[in-house]
């Protein structure tokens, strides 16, 4: 392989590596701002449209609402239950589990470029 070539893919995947980082972490942090809505919706002492709630409110919203309108509540005799903000929050995980291993993937492979330039 080209010198030029495997530092030019190396510099490539440190790039990719700290944008990953970056994006793990944007996620990781919306991923507990929508945990932090759910769990705030529970408690009925907290007001929802006051300074730190309803910035989560506004923030959390478009995802949540979009998990509520692709799955509808299940209905057990006249108990509803909504299943579709623990899906959210698997989904948000399993996205973040699959941005980690893919990380861990681009880091061997720059690993094994830095050994053949040096």
């Amino acid at each position: 392989m080209n010198i030029y070539l495997a530092k030019f893919l190396f510099h490539l995947l440190t790039f990719l590596i700290e944008i990953m980082d970056y994006i793990y972490l944007l996620l990781k942090i919306y991923r507990l701002l929508c945990f932090t809505k759910i769990t705030f919706d529970l408690m009925p002492l907290y007001n929802p449209y006051k300074w730190p709630l309803s910035f989560i409110r506004i923030i959390t919203r478009p995802y949540l609402s979009f998990w509520g309108k692709l799955l509808p509540n299940i209905k057990i005799g006249i108990m509803s239950f909504e299943i579709s903000t623990i899906i959210a929050l698997e989904f948000l995980a399993s996205i973040l589990r699959m941005l980690y291993y893919f990380n861990i993937f681009i880091l061997l492979e720059a690993d094994k470029l830095s050994k053949l330039i040096s």
